[in-house]
C-alpha cells in the first residue's frame, strides 16, 4: 500500500481538480442544480452531468424517490435552439398582428385622416396596447395549455419550472412581461442563455423557468 492516497485527492485529480491544500491551486468549482449557489465538488454529490450541495440532498434524493422529473435531469435546449424557436413565434404573432392591424386601420381610418382629432393620437395607442395583449394572450395560453408555444414544438422544446413541474398560466403570463426586460436591456437578457450553466435567459431567471428538450 505504498502508492495509497486518500479517495478524495484520486478522484479530485482524475477531473483536473487540485485539493484545497494542493500547491497548484483550489477546488474546481460547480453549481448546485437546486438552489444554484456555487460550492466546492468536494462538498457535493453528481447526478449525471449535475451537482447537488449537501444542503440539498435530501430534498433532491426524496424528489428521486418520488419519481419526480428533477432539474438535474432536465436536458436544457441551447441558445441557437431556443432562437430559432423564437423567430417561429415572432413570424406567426407578427402576421396575425398585421393581419389584425390593417383590419383595424380600416375600420379607424375616418378618424385617422382628420389631423385635428384626438382619435387620430389616442387610437394608434389603443392599437399598439392591442398588438401586445395578443402577444401575450398567445404565449400565455400556449405555455400554460400545452408548455410549449407554436415555435417550440417545431423545435421540440419546452418550458417548465426550475422543479420540471408544468408552468401555470401565471407564471407564463408573468415570463412574457420578463422577456420585455430581457429585450429592453439591448438582448443582453436573451443572450445570457448561451453562457448560463442550464442555458436560463434571464427572464428564465426572473420566473425560475427551463426550457427543455422534449
Amino acid at each position: 500500500m505504498a502508492d495509497w492516497a486518500e479517495y478524495a485527492r484520486v478522484m479530485n485529480n482524475s477531473a483536473g481538480v487540485v485539493a484545497a491544500d494542493g500547491a497548484t491551486g483550489t477546488p474546481e468549482k460547480s453549481f448546485c442544480s437546486e438552489c444554484g449557489r456555487a460550492f466546492s465538488r468536494e462538498e457535493m454529490i453528481q447526478y449525471g452531468n449535475s451537482w447537488v450541495c449537501a444542503g440539498c440532498k435530501p430534498i433532491f434524493v426524496q424528489k428521486l424517490k418520488e419519481g419526480m422529473t428533477v432539474s438535474g435531469a432536465m436536458e436544457y435546449a441551447g441558445f441557437w435552439l431556443r432562437f430559432g424557436a423564437k423567430v417561429i413565434d415572432w413570424i406567426i404573432v407578427g402576421a396575425v398582428n398585421m393581419i389584425l392591424s390593417f383590419a383595424a386601420g380600416l375600420i379607424m381610418f375616418p378618424a385617422l385622416s382628420s389631423p385635428n382629432s384626438l382619435a387620430a393620437v389616442i387610437l394608434p395607442f389603443i392599437l399598439q396596447l392591442f398588438q401586445i395583449a395578443i402577444a401575450a394572450a398567445y404565449t400565455t395560453w400556449f405555455l400554460g395549455k400545452y408548455a410549449a408555444t407554436p415555435g417550440k414544438m417545431a423545435c421540440g422544446i419546452k418550458v417548465v419550472t426550475g422543479d420540471g413541474d408544468k408552468v401555470s398560466y401565471l407564471r407564463a403570463f408573468g415570463r412574457y412581461f420578463a422577456e420585455m426586460i430581457s429585450a429592453i436591456i439591448l438582448c443582453i437578457g436573451y443572450i445570457m442563455a448561451a453562457f448560463d450553466e442550464q442555458k436560463r435567459a434571464l427572464h428564465d431567471r426572473i420566473c425560475d423557468t427551463r426550457v427543455i428538450r422534449k
